[in-house]
């Protein structure tokens, strides 16, 4: 129970940080969703010259949006820190941590809470809104049910990779360049359906780098399009189980990096 409070006070003193400087936090909640804007301009250019891309409709194209913004805004949102956490280990940042009785991922993850996410959320809901409208999407009792595990084993897979690249830095010491093209640009590949892409890079993006469990396959689910551009039917529900995969691979190459790790001021 104390263990709770003291990550309950990081997190507090986290959120007053960033909320500090109020007209810069909502400058930047601004420059978000202009960045999302752009993305969805480019879209609708696209549908409106061919009307479908790889059998996908306009409605179904947002909704699969809908799941990668909510998967990374809650994954920003808890793992934030993790972009950063080459920094902490140059300046030492780090050797306070394990000198403290707590765990040191749960130290690392609640001394940062990334409130402009709230960004990511809004484009989520307004997409989930309109991607169902437009797809036509029959909202029944289990897909409502589902509808969160899913966002969660999308959380789980992001957050896990994040984790996973992150861990790196305990050997080389500085990954942003890694940072940078696994975490950020690597997104950009699921803003379509992954069935736009040649065979050789739907196996990358399903079973060696498998974000396409975040959105591509869980959309077959809710729009109804069993069988319909999958490797597989199964993989259409596999989300929470390659999440549950991910974060555990993820845990354990950070536990060995823990033990690897030397101070630098050693």
């Amino acid at each position: 129970m104390e263990t709770i409070k003291i990550y309950l006070t990081l997190l507090a003193t986290s959120i007053k940080a960033r909320m500090e400087y109020k007209v810069s936090f909502l400058f930047y909640i601004f420059a978000i969703l202009t960045f999302y804007a752009g993305q969805f301009g480019l879209l609708f250019v696209l549908l409106n010259r061919f009307h479908e891309i790889k059998g996908w409709t306009v409605g179904e194209m947002i909704f699969l949006y809908s799941l990668q913004a909510f998967a990374f805004g809650f994954t920003n949102l808890i793992f934030s820190q993790l972009v950063d956490f080459d920094k902490m280990i140059v300046a030492g940042e780090f050797d306070r941590v394990l000198v403290r009785p707590l765990s040191p991922l749960g130290q690392v993850v609640f001394s940062r809470f990334e409130m402009s996410t709230v960004a990511h959320f809004i484009i989520g809901f307004t997409t989930l809104y309109f991607g169902s409208h437009f797809a036509d999407i029959e909202w029944t009792i289990y897909k409502i049910l589902l509808f969160p595990v899913i966002i969660m084993g999308g959380v789980m897979i992001a957050g896990g990779i994040r984790l996973i690249v992150t861990s790196v830095a305990f050997w080389t010491l500085r990954n942003r360049s890694l940072v940078h093209t696994v975490i950020f640009s690597s997104k950009e590949f699921i803003n379509y359906p992954i069935n736009i892409y040649n065979t050789g890079i739907q196996f990358f993006l399903t079973f060696i780098f498998p974000i396409s469990f975040i959105n591509f396959y869980p959309a077959h689910f809710f729009l109804d399009r069993s069988g319909a551009s999958l490797l597989h039917p199964a993989l259409e529900l596999g989300t929470p189980i390659v999440g549950i995969i991910v974060i555990t691979v993820s845990a354990f190459l950070w536990k060995v990096g823990v033990n690897h790790y030397q101070s630098t001021g050693s």
